[in-house]
């Protein structure tokens, strides 16, 4: 046998080793950092994945993706929500290697906001929360502006038989609490596209929202609100610095609802956001969890990025209620409307 055959004798038994894949031996299972880029955004997402007996289970934010397994190769199937309100889905393809997935997607439906093909990886996600941080307290003060960045706005989320049964009865247009010109609260408020404007002092953060023209404090040195404090829509939040993160965890709530879809949160959740900012000082990121297994199965997540901007304002919030009430009293509609109040809160 000469050097030239020995060659490709080794070149075969590679093949061969690289091609033989057991599916038994490959593990998607766990959670994952995904990151997708569009060409013009970078998403990035936690990726969970079950395996269920023969069955793979999905769950990308929170929310159920459906997911394909052929041996070393994978695909995913997550639905979405442009800013205009169109749904759409992203499939992404492709393979397992070395414990890291990466592969194309491309997007599907109808979508206003319209995305090239591009490319996506994960990772496994081993990052660990820690406590023990010292606080490193960051300059966050200033007016924030909105950016597409960061959020996969996923659509669907995984509910509880309770939750799913409160949205089947759900109407948007008629139950939306800022259609009628009440307030939004949390979580909406802050993913909203809107600025908003963070002013610091001794023992609290101010957000100014431009949306309803909300006020909200974050109390730094407060560990729990008044005994005479009611609960509202805002909640009452308390913050924390973990290092360099800022970490507001709110409670206290009125019923409220999650986003677009009409998600109900509860009495009893409580909403995580932690945000922290670029290495420039120029971005700012957050992360926000609702927890309330009284209507998720899994924790919704969205995230949101800001940048500086010293020429935006906070401009006035005017809302009319009579362009909500007058066409539904025209139609004929009125009676409907009450018999729904029980919806509403």
């Amino acid at each position: 046998m000469n050097k030239f055959e020995k060659i490709i004798i080794n070149i075969l038994i590679l093949i061969s080793l690289t091609t033989d894949i057991n599916a038994e031996d490959l593990n998607f299972e766990g959670s994952w950092k995904l990151c997708l880029q569009d060409g013009a955004r970078t998403l990035i997402g936690t990726l969970e994945i079950e395996k269920q007996g023969s069955t793979w289970k999905g769950y990308l934010e929170g929310g159920p993706v459906e997911i394909i397994v052929d041996t070393n190769e994978i695909e995913i199937i997550a639905d979405s929500r442009d800013v205009r309100g169109f749904i759409f889905n992203r499939r992404l393809k492709g393979k397992i290697v070395n414990d890291q997935m990466s592969g194309s997607y491309r997007q599907e439906g109808a979508a206003a906001q319209k995305e090239k093909p591009g490319t996506w990886k994960a990772k496994r996600d081993s990052s660990v929360m820690s406590k023990s941080l010292l606080p490193n307290p960051q300059d966050i003060s200033g007016i924030w502006t909105a950016t597409q960045e960061l959020d996969f706005r996923k659509y669907t989320m995984s509910l509880t038989a309770k939750g799913n049964d409160w949205l089947k009865v759900y109407l948007p247009y008629y139950d939306q609490p800022d259609v009628r010109c009440t307030s939004i609260g949390l979580p909406s408020l802050v993913t909203y596209s809107f600025p908003f404007e963070i002013l610091q002092s001794n023992d609290r953060y101010t957000f100014l929202y431009e949306y309803q023209g909300k006020t909200r404090r974050i109390w730094m040195k407060k560990d729990k609100p008044s005994s005479y404090m009611p609960p509202s829509r805002m909640g009452f939040s308390r913050g924390t610095w973990e290092g360099d993160i800022l970490v507001i965890k709110s409670n206290l709530f009125e019923k409220t609802i999650r986003d677009f879809r009409g998600e109900l949160v509860s009495e009893k959740a409580e909403i995580e956001e932690r945000y922290s900012l670029s290495s420039d000082g120029q971005k700012l990121n957050a992360i926000i969890i609702i927890k309330d297994p009284e209507n998720y199965r899994k924790n919704p997540i969205r995230r949101r990025q800001w940048v500086r901007n010293k020429n935006t304002e906070i401009f006035p919030y005017t809302c009319d209620p009579d362009s909500f009430y007058l066409p539904m009293y025209e139609n004929g509609e009125m009676q409907m409307y009450m018999d729904r109040s029980h919806l509403r809160f």
